[in-house]
């Protein structure tokens, strides 16, 4: 069986580079892959390769790759304040103050939201060996966060298994109550409309035409053999392994229009019951499912 991932996962590495360089990846649930990289400036450029590195290693999800420097590690030494930059946003925020008519004093605080008062050397930059250790970082972290995506996958697929097997169960319990259905039916109408008419007067074979028409109309046979089917399906795509989710969740669509259908053509309150069961195992599954990769 190959491995199903959650989306959901977090992890945390750090190697001692420098004075030590973090690396904190967690994930969520969404439709496609959205990736967010957060780097400290002096590795603004690395920002494109690190998402290729992610994308090779997760398929669906809400990705956000997190790296920082512990404090006095080597490229905070590139860090520049440009001081004409500064004053003229003091001067900028006095003005604003002033048309305001706010008498606060203007603050470290206030100058720091302003991402263009600090730069780096341009001659400086990051060397072969810091790239190289923080790609490794990355993967590492990647590979930590997978290992936590599979237990909680593999956790996934214990329960969804068990949900399958219980509608199994209810669709063999249906199946030779099924049978009785249509005939049920088709009994039901003939009594009711020759108490409601003169039997002499009444073409019999027309009539049973008619009525078998109708009771034909109430076999649920086919529903039940392409839920089956779509169970199979769904089965056979868990143990292909991620990513997989977007099949699973078109699959149980049809497996809940399978069992609506079922629900709204059975007569007998057996089947109504079971059909019940089948559509609470189908709703929790696909809560379940939202969350694989």
């Amino acid at each position: 069986m190959n491995n199903i991932f959650s989306m959901t996962g977090f992890a945390v590495e750090t190697i001692p580079y420098g004075n030590g360089i973090n690396c904190e990846i967690r994930s969520l649930n969404s439709r496609y892959l959205e990736t967010s990289v957060k780097l400290p400036l002096a590795l603004k450029d690395m920002e494109d390769p690190i998402r290729d590195i992610i994308q090779k290693k997760i398929k669906r999800g809400r990705v956000t790759c997190s790296l920082s420097f512990n404090s006095a590690t080597e490229p905070l030494s590139n860090l520049k304040i440009d001081a004409g930059t500064v004053s003229s946003y003091k001067s900028l925020l006095e003005q604003m103050r002033k048309a305001a008519k706010i008498s606060d004093e203007i603050k470290l605080e206030h100058l720091l939201v302003f991402k263009e008062i600090m730069s780096f050397e341009e001659d400086e930059v990051v060397d072969k060996d810091l790239e190289k250790n923080i790609f490794n970082l990355v993967e590492k972290t990647l590979d930590k966060l997978n290992n936590m995506r599979q237990v909680e996958g593999k956790n996934l697929s214990h329960d969804l298994n068990n949900r399958l097997k219980s509608i199994q169960k209810n669709l063999r319990a249906i199946e030779p109550i099924s049978k009785k259905n249509a005939q049920t039916e088709f009994n039901r109408l003939h009594k009711r409309l020759v108490s409601m008419i003169d039997e002499n007067k009444v073409d019999k074979n027309r009539l049973e035409m008619e009525l078998a028409i109708i009771s034909d109309r109430v076999d649920i046979s086919e529903e039940i053999v392409r839920l089956k089917s779509h169970i199979d399906l769904f089965m056979q795509n868990l143990e292909n392994g991620s990513p997989v989710g977007k099949k699973l969740n078109f699959l149980l669509q049809e497996m809940h229009r399978e069992a609506n259908t079922i629900s709204s053509k059975s007569t007998l309150v057996e089947i109504s019951h079971y059909t019940v069961e089948i559509k609470e195992d189908v709703e929790r599954i696909r809560e379940q499912v939202q969350n694989i990769e």
